[in-house]
């Protein structure tokens, strides 16, 4: 009879210390999770402050530079070199679509094909309106330039940068002719997507 009474004591003692232990977990579980959101919630909160923060100086800025532009002195970021905290503004590309497909000749004087997709990169938004509208002028200027070049410079890496490096100041000086010098200084690259010769 002892030994029956003893069995339900030790099984009761079991069943209470694994009750204490899942307890002890949850305390624990559920103090990590606290701290957790506690210290999530104060970043969160030093974040918002800060964007906050950041709104209002931007907004300080813009009236100094509305100031700045009566002066005349935003001339840069007007023309895009710079963007918002000093970061270089992202790059206007301007395709000169379609394709240019050229007949062009070898030291043979026999008749090749050029192939050339080409992409112009524009200082500013102004510079790429610019482009578009004189693209008539540009592709002209483009199309005779490639209908000089000879078949055999151009098998060459160096006679295929010397031909972009020709093509851009051929862009940059239609566009110097058409829309004037600051426009026309403002394509500042000139890049081939293809360049396929026959």
């Amino acid at each position: 009879m002892a030994e029956a009474k003893q069995e339900p004591a030790a099984g009761g003692s079991k069943k209470k210390m694994i009750i204490l232990i899942v307890v002890a977990m949850l305390v624990v579980v559920g103090g990590a999770v606290g701290a957790t959101m506690f210290i999530m919630g104060g970043k969160s909160d030093k974040v918002a402050s800060a964007d906050k923060a950041d709104t209002a100086k931007g907004a300080d800025d813009g009236n100094d530079d509305s100031a700045d532009a009566a002066d005349g002195d935003d001339e840069s970021l007007a023309e895009g070199e710079e963007g918002e905290n000093g970061k270089a503004a992202a790059p206007l590309y301007v395709a000169l679509d379609p394709a240019f497909v050229v007949n062009f000749q070898d030291k043979q004087h026999r008749t090749k094909f050029l192939k050339a997709e080409i992409s112009v990169v524009a200082k500013s938004p102004t510079v790429q309106e610019a482009i578009t509208a004189h693209m008539p002028a540009v592709r002209n200027g483009v199309v005779m330039l490639l209908s000089r070049q000879i078949y055999e410079d151009l098998m060459t890496s160096e006679g295929k940068e010397k031909l972009r490096s020709d093509a851009l100041a051929e862009v940059q000086t239609v566009m110097q002719k058409q829309a004037g010098k600051k426009v026309g200084t403002g394509v500042k690259d000139l890049y081939f997507s293809t360049l396929v010769m026959q």
